[in-house]
């Protein structure tokens, strides 16, 4: 046989390389873990820029890797403004362009708000996170490029939906649902029902398929996020007191201020009565954990949280 030269190897070494750098799998990361590594946050998109830290609001840990994890079909956020939820979102959105390619669907209240969600968040975020970079099929491509509202990449593709345009709802299946405020989606996409419903129909071919619902809620009687969360293993987010160490959830009952003067309020632990600096209530939060009260509910992950929990608030 004829065996290439010395220089023949020296030009064929590196495709090979390069080829095997291609199919070699991803690792095997959580959403956390590769937010933490991968993602960065623009200037013109969030007040803190620059490089992704998970601790800075550690209770958005477990609401991230319960999107990677395999016994969990469905995640459920119900929580108040100033937590961070949007990014929350964005980095589950990266992951799976990344790590986890697959045909996604992101709904938002309309259509309108699904248009300055792609341009102000998630276009920004792909150009700046350098993991992403590349990997969003641009706007030119010759066989039909992204748009606005559609983002194709290897693997799968991104599609942005409003929930009161039930022809976007209903287009193609996908793997990954997320619905954003629920609670401020209409009762019925026009004659087609429930949006929330119609999207969750385009996932039902996968097997792995996942779901994620998030909202601030409203009035409990007619909260669609309240009613999923009902339905969920229904967590919260424990933390410990500085002075006796006993883990607690921060309600409006922990909330204390001197009559007339709410300005000076502090929480106040019902333990062992002591009154939280705002040092300390950062420290608690950053050492919290999320607990399960409704094992019985496996499957669902529902997170319950807050302002009296935000580093922002």
């Amino acid at each position: 046989a004829n065996y290439p030269s010395t220089h023949q190897n020296s030009i064929v070494e590196p495709v090979v390389k390069r080829v095997l750098a291609v199919l070699k799998p991803p690792p095997k990361l959580t959403v956390s873990q590769w937010a933490d590594a991968s993602r960065r946050l623009s200037a013109e998109a969030s007040a803190e820029p620059g490089k992704w830290d998970t601790s800075r609001a550690e209770y958005q840990r477990g609401m991230l890797d319960a999107v990677s994890d395999p016994t969990i079909h469905t995640v459920v956020i119900m929580s108040s403004a100033q937590i961070g939820k949007t990014e929350v979102i964005l980095n589950m959105l990266g992951y799976h362009i990344d790590q986890d390619p697959a045909p996604m669907l992101c709904v938002m209240p309309t259509v309108e708000m699904a248009k300055a969600f792609s341009k102000d968040r998630v276009e920004p975020m792909c150009r700046v996170t350098p993991s992403l970079k590349g990997k969003v099929v641009g706007a030119q491509a010759r066989k039909g490029g992204s748009t606005q509202l559609h983002k194709l990449f290897a693997g799968g593709h991104l599609t942005m939906a409003g929930s009161n345009s039930p022809s976007s709802l209903a287009s193609r299946p996908v793997r990954f649902v997320l619905c954003d405020e629920v609670d401020r989606f209409p009762l019925s996409a026009g004659r087609e029902g429930d949006p929330v419903n119609l999207a969750r129909k385009r996932s039902t071919t996968f097997w792995n398929r996942k779901t994620v619902l998030t909202s601030t809620p409203t009035d409990r009687d007619v909260s669609r996020i309240y009613m999923e969360w009902e339905n969920s293993d229904q967590r919260y987010y424990m933390v410990p007191c500085q002075h006796c160490g006993h883990f607690q959830r921060l309600t409006w009952e922990s909330v204390k201020w001197p009559k007339g003067h709410p300005q000076q309020a502090q929480i106040m632990c019902l333990s062992c009565g002591v009154l939280w600096s705002e040092a300390e209530r950062q420290r608690s939060v950053l050492q919290g954990r999320w607990e399960v009260t409704c094992p019985e509910k496996a499957g669902t992950a529902g997170f319950h949280l807050s302002e009296l929990y935000s580093p922002w608030s």
